[in-house]
């Protein structure tokens, strides 16, 4: 009987030390996984790329990527307030800074960023903003702007789309824009531009 009461005893212990070592794997936390800012930082710092996506990493300072070439930039749904040209990349024309925490005023200058040709930095909450580059596409939807003042050389389209606060009296020129998206603006009202009372629908 004693032999008994030992065998059981000593195979509860076994067992309560399996689960015990079964437990203690799977309450470490997982490995934690390398984010997309990480993983560019492990590439040579010449490496030349027509993309690269760095949405949704949780970026909260804007990270400094001047030793790369790359033509088109994802930073959208990051949780960035500046933009620090020095840091960008070298021949950059496509920029996505959307959905990020933006405000305020924005002033891109002249000849900070040479090569760019689109900017994306909707869904933000800036009220104004002053793009002195020569750009081609600028999406500055969903902002909260009441001043947008824009280099006409190159522009072909514009989305300034639900800035509630745009007056139908605008600081650019529709007329010298080939597309200009601007839904929820001005309560419909046909735009005026400081130069000319021509008036568009």
């Amino acid at each position: 009987m004693k032999n008994i009461i030992y065998i059981l005893l000593v195979s509860f212990l076994l067992l309560s030390c399996g689960m015990m070592s079964k437990k203690e794997v799977t309450d470490q936390p997982p490995r934690n996984e390398l984010t997309k800012l990480e993983t560019l930082f492990l590439l040579p710092y010449d490496s030349v790329m027509d993309y690269y996506d760095l949405s949704n990493d949780s970026i909260v300072n804007f990270p400094d990527l001047s030793a790369f070439t790359i033509k088109s930039l994802d930073l959208s749904h990051n949780l960035l307030d500046t933009i620090n040209p020095l840091f960008l990349p070298k021949g950059l024309e496509k920029l996505n800074l959307s959905h990020n925490l933006y405000c305020g005023f924005i002033l891109i200058r002249k000849n900070t960023i040479p090569y760019l040709k689109e900017l994306d930095i909707s869904h933000n909450a800036l009220n104004r903003i002053d793009i002195a580059p020569p750009l081609y596409r600028i999406n500055v939807s969903y902002n909260d702007l009441n001043v947008i003042d824009l280099n006409h050389k190159n522009i072909q389209y514009l989305d300034i789309s639900y800035n509630s606060d745009i007056s139908e009296r605008v600081s650019f020129e529709p007329l010298w824009i080939d597309t200009l998206v601007r839904d929820g603006v001005a309560d419909g009202k046909r735009l005026l531009g400081p130069l000319t009372d021509i008036v568009i629908e």
